[in-house]
């Protein structure tokens, strides 16, 4: 197995029993299980809604390595609530041993909801100053729907002002979503105190603002790992405010989002790839001719100047970072043969979770589909609609040998809402005011270090290491379902 190496690591630096039980052993405590971590794991932050089944796997397969630990969780708002993105985060970071891990919501870009913290609640006192939040001189026209602040919902608004993928995407997917496909039942629930979510608090009960208690992370963490699944709003106002010596605790940065027009597979040939490196309204029951944008990737399209300031700040400032768009997630696409894999007989809770979930999966798609040559594929996923974004993302750190990562080093634009927006008749309807906002293109206009753009993968390969990391004995459940029936 891929972790056994590290499991004697990590058996012979603890020695709690506690610890010893995530590699195997009997254990007659009640405690709650403790995964085994490595003395010499690199800490992870991680930014994302968590709010569907790439995310659950993804932060499984981290969890899991003794290698990494999870320090701080950001749940940024999506299709659904803040709520929903941290309950699956707790659920499954006790599951699997990770006891730790603070989890707070993530930030809101727009100036006027500065006096809104981590929190998710109004200060009582003046609103915080946002000077430093952002670059000087970058104009943000992607300002909030309302003027009364008292009534937002902080829970299903996105920086722009609406929810867009609550506007956008069809019920059943955000329902699905939300409940992991009717299987979020079966991970047992978190019984910590510390891991359960009340209203819009979190686990930051002082008004904080999201930035700031990451940063306050990275004056003690060495060598931290940023993984940002999700929009980039929350890291580009760290990456604005962060001084030099914080900056050089961040070992690496990889974010999943985005995707290039003309490179594989969204080229002019390829027929079946009618988006151009996009998202939204790509699945086929639009139609080819839909008239709905294809060119834009959801985590980008939430917040496109949050985006492009990032991009650009990883670069000025030298920070080694990957982005994994939509060119090397778009055909690691789950198979029907994978659900019989994971269901292996006397395997880990985890991987027989996972089966059943992508079971779930298929029977919402509707079963097999062809691939993009037209014959059979296995894939019980239709081809531009369930990919493992975040998994493969969270592959790019766990196993970038193994994925064979065809990278190419470039700075990435963002196109950006046009400064019409507010005189618009649509003004919060950025698909129907401009069709390509949010959509990435790489360019060699720039300063500093390039971005590392991971357009290729070896999907098989990454496929098998999802299922065998997750049949893994090193730190598996101790409770879940079974698949020995």
């Amino acid at each position: 197995m891929l972790y056994s190496k590290f499991c004697k690591m990590a058996c012979a630096s603890v020695t709690s029993m506690a610890l010893l039980s995530g590699c195997g052993s009997d254990s007659d405590t009640e405690e709650v299980f403790t995964a085994s971590k490595l003395d010499t794991a690199q800490p992870i932050i991680w930014i994302g809604d968590f709010n569907n089944f790439d995310d659950a796997v993804a932060l499984m397969l981290v969890a899991k390595d003794p290698r990494y630990t999870v320090e701080l969780a950001v749940v940024e708002d999506s299709f659904n609530t803040v709520a929903h993105g941290a309950n699956t985060v707790y659920n499954i970071l006790e599951w699997l041993g990770n006891n730790e891990t603070q989890v707070i919501r993530g930030a809101y870009f727009s100036p006027e909801e500065i006096h809104y913290g981590a929190n998710g609640i109004k200060a009582d006192n003046t609103a915080v100053t946002n000077e430093t939040a952002v670059v000087n001189g970058v104009v943000d026209y992607q300002l909030p729907n309302s003027n009364n602040n008292d009534t937002w919902n902080l829970e299903r608004r996105n920086v722009m002002g609406i929810n867009l993928y609550g506007q956008y995407v069809p019920g059943p997917w955000r329902d699905n979503g939300s409940t992991l496909y009717g299987t979020d039942h079966l991970i047992p629930r978190a019984s910590q105190d510390n891991y359960h979510y009340t209203a819009n608090k979190g686990m930051s009960f002082e008004f904080e603002m999201a930035e700031d208690i990451i940063l306050e992370k990275l004056n003690t963490l060495e060598n931290a790992v940023i993984l940002n699944t999700g929009k980039l709003t929350t890291f580009a106002r760290v990456l604005s405010k962060a001084s030099d010596a914080q900056l050089a605790n961040i070992d690496k940065v990889i974010m999943m989002g985005g995707g290039f027009e003309g490179e594989q597979p969204f080229t002019e040939e390829n027929e079946r790839a009618h988006n151009k490196g996009g998202n939204i309204f790509s699945h086929p029951s639009f139609g080819f001719l839909s008239d709905f944008s294809t060119d834009q990737e959801f985590n980008i399209l939430l917040d496109p100047l949050s985006a492009k300031i990032s991009f650009d700040l990883l670069a000025e400032k030298n920070i080694e970072s990957y982005l994994v768009p939509t060119n090397s997630t778009d055909l690691a696409k789950l198979e029907s043969a994978s659900i019989g894999e994971l269901a292996t007989k006397n395997g880990t809770p985890e991987a027989c979770y996972t089966s059943k979930l992508f079971s779930a999966i298929r029977e919402f798609e509707g079963g097999d589909f062809p691939g993009f040559d037209g014959s059979p594929s296995g894939d019980f996923a239709l081809d531009v609609v369930i990919r493992l974004w975040d998994i493969v993302a969270a592959l790019v750190l766990l196993e970038p040998d193994t994925l064979e990562m065809d990278t190419v080093q470039s700075y990435v634009d963002v196109d950006q809402l046009d400064a019409g927006l507010e005189e618009s008749e649509y003004r919060y309807d950025p698909i129907s005011f401009d069709p390509t906002v949010g959509k990435t293109t790489l360019t060699a206009v720039g300063s500093g270090e390039k971005l590392n753009v991971v357009l290729g993968i070896n999907t098989i390969a990454a496929r098998n290491a999802m299922i065998q990391r997750l049949l893994d004995s090193v730190n598996a459940a101790e409770a879940g379902p079974s698949c020995n029936g």
